[in-house]
């Protein structure tokens, strides 16, 4: 399974709106940027020339603000020169759990169907076999029905030998 999830990032407006609500356009979208650079590559080195570069902003100086803010909001924290984010990586956690039980819970369907296909072919299979079988034992019993009924102007042998055929047929059918 793809464990990779990075593809996708869950915004939850609720907590967004309200870490958000004393912040610029400018900052909200910055903010945007550095949490979908995070959430794809993990930690961010914590360099100006870096930040600005990920989020777009011209300025260090805002660049060094955003950061601040950011650290106040819990939304990200600095530590060993990086830019961490616990609030991120608490969701990434949450969505790598969804999507292993949402896998698991495939798995089992798919393979409670398997399952219950091949016992169900299993089944058809021995009822095909069943019915040969019946058909060649009612051929048999007709066609020796008949023989009797009809008399014949040869030999016994010739009876016999029908008889013989008869057993050889039925023993090659037995396949089917």
């Amino acid at each position: 399974m793809n464990k990779d999830i990075s593809i996708w990032m869950p915004l939850y407006i609720g907590d967004l709106q309200a870490k958000f609500a004393r912040m610029s356009t400018e900052q909200i979208g910055a903010t945007l940027l550095l949490m979908m650079d995070f959430w794809k590559n993990g930690a961010i080195p914590y360099e100006l020339a870096t930040i600005c570069s990920i989020t777009k902003l011209a300025q260090h100086s805002k660049a060094k603000s955003l950061l601040n803010t950011l650290t106040i909001l819990e939304l990200f924290e600095i530590e060993a020169g990086q830019i961490q984010s616990n609030f991120l990586t608490n969701l990434k956690n949450q969505a790598l759990q969804n999507q292993q039980m949402k896998s698991d819970k495939a798995k089992n369907a798919a393979q409670a169907r398997w399952n219950k296909s091949a016992s169900n072919a299993q089944a058809s299979n021995k009822q095909v076999h069943k019915n040969a079988q019946a058909s060649c034992e009612n051929i048999s019993s007709i066609a020796t029905t008949k023989l009797k009924e009809c008399p014949s102007s040869s030999s016994s042998s010739s009876s016999s030998d029908f008889e013989e055929k008869n057993e050889n047929f039925l023993e090659n059918s037995k396949w089917i």
